[in-house]
């Protein structure tokens, strides 16, 4: 969004906002928020570069490998053998 000449047509703070972080299709990473009714949401890009976050999701782990760190599901909850 910085440097570009979009128009803004509505913003918001988002502190406090509860959504999901996604990988889209096209394997940009989007912040998901569903509406109240749960019959909808919106996805918006990530841009913000430093956000702070805290991950509440009980499916989350933080894994170190051989080949690099990861945020996955947790094995418990893939039902892996460590």
């Amino acid at each position: 969004m910085k440097g570009t000449n979009k128009l803004i047509k509505k913003e918001s703070l988002a502190i406090g906002e509860k959504g999901f972080l996604i990988r889209g299709v096209d394997d940009r990473i989007y912040f998901r928020i569903y509406n109240q009714n749960n019959d909808g949401f919106v996805d918006y890009e990530w841009i913000h570069y430093d956000c702070e976050i805290v991950i509440i999701d009980k499916s989350a782990s933080l894994i170190t490998t051989d080949s690099g760190d990861y945020l996955d599901y947790s094995t418990d909850s893939m039902e892996i053998v460590k």
